[in-house]
């Protein structure tokens, strides 16, 4: 340790400290803010920041640690990490339980501290046989022996990020509840908006984000939503991890004792006639997630005053321009230029084509934030 040139010492350092603090503020804080609140029981919250620093310093507290205890041996500055970059894949190698909601530990909460124990172990036997100063040094310019810990390190790191957590909806879906605890519903948008992969929890969380903003009816077949199920929690697979279900149905108009799964609730609400303004697009949204046009056609007229002087939200207008060129005898008439033509063109781009891929392919670049592309191709 003692032959280490200073420069290899101070970048190998400063890349790791950087690495580390960028990987746990960044990357994995909102993993580690779910861990927190689940084995908390939701008594205490994680600051990122400080959590990011604190564990960063633990991190090279313990990398102190073995250049002190391995002073005196022959060690590449980098695997002086080695420990450090076990104890993080440990951290962020957990998940969220689908079945309970509990904290799920991986494999390495059992592999790293026994290859640490085989690291130290290595170290000094390797040393304590004489076979390292048996052998020439295989660098002896201080450059050389800075790109060669350098790439110790880059393997190291690469090691980390595959270990810990990679489950990009599940990034997705809670750094969108760390936004909505925030009442940043914009940054929970753009958050669910990169998963583009259909998920009842992400349906849930873009569907109430969008309803606080009241953009439902107008967006929300811009994201990857799935179908009614996926509007609301159901204890099971659908469920909030960070932000309070309370304040979910307190917004829609009530919570009940008695656990409901979407479609009841809504149906439940609606049949009571416990619907406010973002209830009543919830049902209306329902109707759409279920294609029954004449059902939305029918709450349209309740909740919605329908003339010419009242400019109905995007999706409506889609829902409307569908369900006059798919019935012969509508229950109310209604025309919308601009959406009509679209509609239009929409099918005349679907006649182009023979091949269904392709013409799916096509017509979702084009009109896949739309609610005829959801009603024709989403199954």
């Amino acid at each position: 340790m003692k032959n280490q040139g200073v420069l290899t010492r101070v970048m190998c350092t400063f890349v790791f400290t950087l690495f580390c603090f960028y990987y746990l503020y960044c990357y994995q804080a909102d993993l580690l803010t779910v861990t927190q609140h689940i084995l908390s029981k939701g008594q205490t919250h994680y600051n990122h920041f400080v959590g990011a620093v604190l564990i960063t310093i633990l991190a090279m507290l313990m990398q102190i640690g073995v250049v002190r205890i391995f002073r005196k041996q022959r060690l590449a500055w980098a695997l002086t990490f080695v420990p450090s970059a076990f104890c993080l894949m440990m951290l962020t190698n957990i998940c969220v339980s689908p079945v309970d909601g509990g904290i799920m530990f991986g494999a390495w909460r059992f592999v790293a501290p026994l290859l640490i124990a085989v690291f130290f172990l290595v170290v000094w036997g390797v040393n304590s046989s004489g076979l390292l100063d048996s052998l020439p040094r295989l660098w002896t310019q201080p450059i050389r022996e800075l790109w060669a810990n350098l790439l110790i390190l880059v393997a190291l790191m690469l090691v980390i990020c595959s270990a810990g957590n990679n489950d990009k909806c599940l990034h997705a879906r809670i750094h969108a509840e760390q936004c909505l605890v925030d009442a940043d519903y914009d940054g929970a948008l753009e958050a669910l908006r990169r998963y583009d992969v259909g998920d009842r929890n992400i349906s849930m969380l873009a569907a109430y984000a969008l309803s606080k903003k009241g953009e439902l009816a107008e967006r929300l077949f811009y994201y990857p939503v799935t179908d009614v199920d996926g509007l609301l929690p159901n204890g099971n697979d659908v469920k909030l991890e960070l932000y309070p279900e309370y304040k979910l149905y307190k917004f829609l108009g009530g919570r009940y004792k008695q656990q409901m799964n979407a479609r009841r609730y809504i149906n439940f609400q609606r049949r009571t006639n416990h619907v406010n303004k973002p209830m009543a697009d919830y049902v209306l949204c329902a109707h759409l997630f279920d294609r029954n046009l004449d059902a939305f056609v029918a709450d349209l007229k309740k909740y919605y005053v329908l003339n010419d002087s009242v400019a109905l939200p995007r999706h409506y207008r889609e829902a409307l321009t569908l369900y006059m060129h798919t019935h012969t005898t509508p229950a109310i008439i209604y025309k919308d230029n601009v959406a009509t033509t679209d509609y239009e063109d929409y099918q005349a781009m679907e006649r182009k084509f023979a091949n269904e891929r392709e013409c799916k392919n096509a017509l979702r670049r084009m009109y896949g934030n739309t609610y005829w592309y959801y009603y024709d191709y989403k199954k």
